[in-house]
């Protein structure tokens, strides 16, 4: 019997008796529309079952690795079918391993520098991730070593997002969020460690938050009211709210201010 459906099958792909009869692309730009004509099989349009049964899926795969795009195959009817294609939205720009990398809010992650123009719309601050301190999956407590090797194109963010997510949640509303310059994500004692630096006029602050030490909200106001009380007092300034409900104040010396990340 498989024999027989096979060659049925065959003959029909070969004599076009089950063409597609009617295709439409939904494509953000140009360039997503030609990279889909590049990809797309011709047996396809003579034998729309391919297209519903493997080629589909195989072309959503490719596009996906290959872009940061989302794609979807839609089966309209008999013979009918339609590719969406868009481009991921960047939602953080990480720096990671001396290259800026853009992840999606769905945890897609590619290199800022091979797409550039998507760097340029992720929004918000730098984060900077410590290479052996990051998370690697949804669950997993293990640390990343300086051996492990990224894919390439688009792939599955190894980075755990879900406390940038926290911290986003709690922090990004209050006025300061918009002056972060960096952060710098790490892990201290089994929990997340967040080191922002941000600057007002001519000063230069760095703010040390820790998950679970402070009730993120009250500390997002209390920050608000710190710094402009230090911008009275002119100089550079650490706020330190890594200990239990409490904050501690110190002078940042003029080196570490003037210092970027990596110098």
């Amino acid at each position: 019997m498989s024999f027989i459906l096979g060659g049925v099958w065959r003959c029909c792909e070969y004599r076009a008796w089950l063409p597609l009869s009617d295709y439409k692309v939904d494509a953000q730009s140009p360039v997503l529309e030609k990279r889909l004509w590049d990809v797309f099989p011709a047996r396809s349009f003579y034998f729309w079952p391919w297209l519903v049964f493997k080629d589909a899926k195989n072309i959503k795969d490719f596009l996906e690795r290959d872009m940061p795009v989302s794609v979807q195959m839609q089966k309209l009817g008999f013979g009918k079918y339609r590719t969406v294609i868009r481009w991921l939205t960047p939602w953080i720009k990480v720096a990671w391993r001396g290259r800026v990398w853009c992840i999606s809010i769905d945890g897609k992650m590619w290199n800022a520098d091979e797409m550039p123009i998507y760097a340029a719309q992720a929004k918000g601050p730098v984060w900077i991730l410590n290479n052996n301190k990051i998370k690697a999956g949804a669950e997993a407590e293990a640390e990343i070593d300086d051996n492990y090797e990224l894919p390439t194109g688009v792939f599955k963010s190894p980075v755990d997002t879900r406390a940038i997510n926290k911290f986003l949640s709690e922090y990004q509303a209050y006025d300061w969020f918009s002056l972060i310059d960096q952060i710098i994500m790490d892990r201290r004692a089994g929990m997340d460690l967040f080191k922002i630096r941000l600057a007002l006029d001519n000063q230069v602050f760095e703010i040390l938050i820790q998950d679970g030490k402070y009730a993120g909200q009250d500390l997002g106001a209390a920050v608000n009211d710190i710094l402009k009380k230090l911008a009275r007092e002119g100089g550079n300034h650490v706020i330190d709210a890594t200990y239990e409900g409490k904050i501690l104040l110190r002078k940042l010396s003029s080196k570490i201010a003037n210092r970027k990340e990596g110098e």
